[in-house]
């Protein structure tokens, strides 16, 4: 019905994602819990359309969980850079030095945890926008202070609550 009253269809903030994917090459969703009960976390809205325009195909958007807004902010843009530049998003890639002095890795997130819960505005954008389904997100994990990741035997537990294992499949689908 909303498409009777508004000229374009969009929200204002349909508009401002829409945007700001045209100006930079994509839309930062961050999402913070005002109560501090659940970790904050940060997501990419067009990193597949702005990497098909110059041929790279089968690139997924970006989510990653427990780091400030100004860490994960030029986080997500650098690493848009980088995979212009040639970088892969594939499970288990490492960035060296990603962090400063310390590494990322990539886990790909599995299928039964692409959801509105994460990442509402991807989906809808690659519904509406790109006439498809939001297929690939990539997870970009952090260590602990002794470069230990989650999934790693002797990682810090508040390193753990703060990155959901995404990659692993849900366990109530």
């Amino acid at each position: 019905m909303r498409n009777l009253f508004k000229r374009d269809g969009l929200s204002a903030f349909e508009r401002e994602i829409v945007s700001n994917i045209e100006k930079h090459g994509c839309h930062i969703m961050a999402v913070f819990d005002p109560n501090g009960n659940k970790p904050s976390f940060a997501y990419s809205v067009g990193y597949t359309r702005t990497l098909e325009k110059i041929g790279k195909r089968d690139c997924p958007e970006v989510i990653m969980f427990g780091l400030p807004r100004d860490v994960v902010g030029p986080a997500i843009n650098s690493l848009l850079a980088m995979c212009a530049a040639g970088q892969t998003l594939d499970d288990g890639d490492r960035l060296e030095s990603f962090f400063g002095e310390y590494d990322a890795v990539v886990r790909i997130v599995h299928e039964t945890q692409i959801a509105e819960e994460y990442l509402n505005s991807a989906l809808w954008y690659h519904r509406t926008q790109m006439g498809r389904s939001l297929r690939k997100v990539a997870m970009i994990f952090w260590p602990d202070q002794n470069g230990v990741f989650p999934w790693e035997e002797g990682c810090e537990e508040w390193v753990r609550r703060d990155q959901p294992a995404l990659y692993e499949p849900r366990l109530d689908s």
